[in-house]
């Protein structure tokens, strides 16, 4: 079910709670076979624990139609007309394609160790917990742990170019290491210290050097600094505004940044061209920190931006957009704070064309890895 059909349901969730208790309307739910018998029981057996208009969210395509009918043949014509109403009026958002086997291809790239700069504690929670979910999600998913800047760009490049992509739906990259920024270009570390610039990693998968992925969304999550600055907030209601940046000198125990810790062509008019993409397009990319600033780890839970990424994706991958659950995810970074009062919110870039991982999805719910 779309997400703007789930919207209706819930919008008149309070008049359906009630109708769905008519026993006419509850043999016509199980004549259609909108739910699988375990799931009928759930809702409507003896021991019922799962609420009718929730379930019915969760299921395909034709679910909302099939509803209709059920609310029609139990001659509650007026309920079904404004779900219709509501239904056909609407303007539905496009989504990509996104139901190839595998859904796409997956490069986790962690570096923990480095030859100068402070090892990355809580590296080994964030990579189960992202393999589990991106595997749940139904990529095949490839992690490398702790290589040089030459060897992250090989293995970019290398896996930029896989003849597998013309099979499948999406890409996701996701790096996390030491990073900063070096004149306005933000870059991450290798563990020879050499920066791998995060232009460069993006042009790799652009529509030039990449054309397998053209119109599919190119996924990336960048867990690094991207510069020295350390959010410390602003007091609500302050009547001076209360930001300081600096540079840290008590960091928690449990809880450190992934600073590094050192200083800082022509138009070409083709006259027969059946269709043109621009060079870079359908990119989402994600950014542990904003701008110029540090970002934060848990040396036990992992990455900030990690847990709560996961726990959001493992809740609502089924009814929300990529874009909708990273407002959910920085809605849980806001309540974030390290000892010394340091904050952290996400910051997303994004050039898509349509949504994101969206309720296309029927997969099993995932658990964040917590130790």
């Amino acid at each position: 079910m779309d997400p703007r059909k789930r919207e209706i349901i819930h919008k008149y969730k309070p008049v359906l709670s009630q109708i769905v208790s008519c026993d006419k309307l509850i043999w016509l739910v199980k004549k259609y076979k909108i739910f699988t018998k375990a799931m009928f029981d759930d809702i409507f057996g003896p021991y019922a624990d799962r609420n009718f208009c929730d379930e019915l969210c969760t299921r395909g395509p034709n679910a909302f139609s099939d509803f209709i009918k059920v609310l029609n043949d139990a001659k509650c014509n007026e309920i079904a007309d404004v779900l219709q109403n509501e239904s056909d009026n609407e303007i539905y958002p496009i989504y990509y394609k996104m139901d190839s086997k595998p859904l796409g291809y997956c490069l986790i790239i962690i570096n923990k160790k480095f030859e100068v700069e402070d090892d990355r504690l809580g590296c080994e929670v964030d990579a189960s917990a992202l393999e589990n979910l991106f595997k749940e999600l139904n990529y095949d998913v490839q992690i490398e742990w702790d290589k040089e800047g030459e060897e992250i760009i090989y293995l970019l490049r290398e896996f930029s170019r896989k003849s597998e992509f013309r099979n499948v739906d999406s890409c996701i990259v996701y790096i996390l290491s030491h990073g900063g920024q070096d004149e306005n270009l933000d870059y991450i570390l290798g563990t020879d210290s050499m920066k791998v610039y995060k232009r460069d990693i993006c042009s790799m998968f652009d529509n030039k050097n990449c054309e397998l992925l053209i119109n599919k969304p190119k996924i990336f999550f960048f867990q690094a600094c991207r510069g020295k600055l350390l959010d410390y907030g602003v007091i609500e209601n302050s009547k001076e505004t209360d930001v300081i940046d600096n540079t840290c000198k008590n960091i928690e125990k449990q809880n450190s940044t992934d600073e590094k810790g050192i200083p800082n062509q022509k138009f070409n008019k083709d006259k027969k061209v059946k269709s043109k993409y621009p060079l870079s397009s359908d990119m989402f990319v994600v950014h542990s920190s904003l701008p110029d600033h540090q970002s934060w780890k848990n040396h036990v839970k992992g990455s900030w931006l990690c847990q709560d990424l996961v726990s959001v994706i493992s809740e609502y991958y089924t009814k929300y957009d990529l874009a909708t659950m990273m407002t959910f995810v920085n809605s849980k970074q806001v309540t974030r704070e390290s000892e010394d009062g340091c904050k952290q919110i996400a910051f997303v870039e994004m050039n898509t064309t349509e949504f994101i991982l969206s309720q296309n999805f029927d997969l099993k719910h995932v658990e964040c890895c917590e130790t």
